[in-house]
């Protein structure tokens, strides 16, 4: 088969990866920056104007070309995991096989109180808003206590913690200079909301098909949360990713549930996450949703090329029989030098699945800019069960190293 894949930024997920390097399929997608690792892995770039139009073309321009694009090819399925772009859902989903959000749905990730307000009305409990309003006004980044979290209300983009005034200051410098990383448009507007200090951040994980709805895992990210802060840094350094406790996924898991059962009907087939907080009282608070694979959900290659594709499109029973009694191990590997060559030969020599967010040149593999800060860098693998033996042969041989619970 031949498969077009629309991404984000540097995020090739595991399973288009998967895909290409067990030349299962034709896999085609667009790029951002260099091309050398996609192309290392098998996937097929688009060229320079082909990628050009699809990350700047307006609604009606893109939909042309993707017609072409997909009879050109002889493209048997559209995957759409850049939500800003779901609108290739109303027009495609009866032409090819699509994997991808219903316009309504993507509205979940590109509409922050669009899917706060539906978690409201299944009875999920959501932070409380402290104030709103638009960029623009004169009382913005004001009267606040803290810590806060600040979000665009109807733009996309992440949230960014404010802890103190210092953060509030320089956020209003940010709106003055149009640097603000929520958004260049003063005119767009924000809300903010309570941050809930006593909690940690859980993530579910889960896939939507025709209707129906399969959790497939879930986890606790320590530190991410506070690398949200108005100067945006490299979110993995210093953080650390594990499994929930039986206890608490429980709980977590049957508070997504019932956010999942309405999210379900409206509509397309994807993979997506949304991330809580769980706190000490036993209470979950949602914070926001993905309606995308990233590095953290895609389903990991103990799934064929074939079921994966059957599953996400006409039998979701295929993702849920391929996860169970299946674990996901997530480990964030780091180096204080971010020029140094990132040991891919021994995912080979294990049989462990590739990391996102590499660069290929000189024959060597190195993490991407997209995955450094302040000198150091860093990236996520992700598979089934991946050995002791692996991890052990990485530390003891190269200068790379597994981020360690913090907690212990």
């Amino acid at each position: 088969m031949n498969i077009l894949n629309i991404q984000l930024p540097k995020n090739h997920f595991h399973t288009l990866l998967h895909f290409a390097q067990n030349k299962e399929h034709n896999v085609y997608s667009n790029w951002h920056g260099s091309t050398s690792y996609e192309n290392a892995c098998g996937i097929h770039t688009l060229t320079e104007q082909d990628n050009h139009v699809i990350n700047s073309a307006d609604k009606e321009g893109l939909i042309k070309y993707i017609e072409k694009f997909i009879n050109y090819y002889d493209i048997d399925i559209l995957q759409v995991a850049d939500p800003r772009k779901a609108y290739l859902h109303t027009h495609f989903q009866d032409k090819v096989q699509y994997i991808g959000p219903s316009e309504i749905a993507a509205q979940l990730e590109t509409d922050k109180l669009f899917s706060k307000r539906m978690a409201d009305t299944v009875g999920v409990k959501t932070p409380g808003i402290i104030k709103q309003g638009k960029y623009s006004d004169a009382d913005y980044g004001t009267n606040l206590t803290f810590p806060a979290i600040e979000k665009p209300a109807n733009v996309w983009s992440p949230a960014v913690n404010l802890f103190n005034e210092a953060d509030a200051e320089r956020a209003i410098e940010k709106v003055k200079s149009t640097l603000h990383p929520q958004s260049g448009d003063t005119s767009e507007e924000y809300f903010i909301e309570e941050y809930i200090s006593d909690m940690i951040e859980t993530n579910v994980f889960f896939v939507v098909v025709n209707g129906e709805y399969r959790i497939t895992h879930t986890q606790e990210i320590i530190g991410e949360n506070l690398n949200k802060t108005i100067d945006q840094k490299v979110w993995y350094i210093g953080s650390y990713i594990k499994p929930l406790k039986p206890e608490v996924d429980i709980i977590v898991r049957k508070e997504a549930e019932a956010y999942l059962e309405k999210i379900a009907y409206l509509g397309g087939n994807y993979e997506g996450s949304f991330c809580g907080a769980y706190t000490s009282t036993g209470e979950w608070y949602f914070l926001e949703i993905n309606v995308r694979p990233d590095i953290f959900n895609s389903t990991p290659t103990f799934m064929t090329g074939e079921d994966y594709i059957k599953g996400m499109t006409d039998d979701i029973s295929l993702i849920e029989k391929a996860w169970k009694d299946k674990t996901c191990d997530k480990l964030l590997i780091t180096n204080v030098d971010k020029n140094e060559e990132y040991p891919m030969n021994l995912h080979e020599k294990h049989n462990v699945s590739v990391p996102n967010n590499l660069e290929y040149k000189d024959n060597k593999f190195y993490v991407s800019d997209y995955g450094t800060n302040n000198g150091g860098c860093g990236t996520v693998v992700a598979d089934h069960d991946i050995s002791k033996e692996f991890i052990k042969e990485v530390e003891e041989t190269t200068t790379w190293t597994f981020n360690k619970d913090p907690n212990g």
